[in-house]
């Protein structure tokens, strides 16, 4: 899962997979702002077949931040 997600922020940010680490930030490391999250956000919910309530995004400010809640996501939903 980890992979699918560096994946999905390489594509989006143009970086390569292997410069996305856990401690990256979205908005200061990677680049993104406030659209190219939604975007992300849909990706996930669509790769992951999670939903992301608006709310939550907030929690989501880095790599590892996004990788381990999906990971609960995945985990409270199977």
């Amino acid at each position: 899962m980890k992979e699918q997600l560096r994946t999905i922020l390489a594509t989006s940010t143009g970086l390569p997979t292997s410069s996305i680490t856990d401690n990256a930030s979205l908005t200061h490391d990677l680049g993104l702002d406030s659209l190219d999250t939604v975007d992300i956000v849909l990706q996930m919910e669509d790769q992951f077949k999670v939903s992301i309530p608006d709310d939550d995004y907030p929690k989501l400010q880095t790599v590892g931040a996004i990788y381990e809640y999906l990971q609960h996501k995945i985990a409270v939903t199977a």
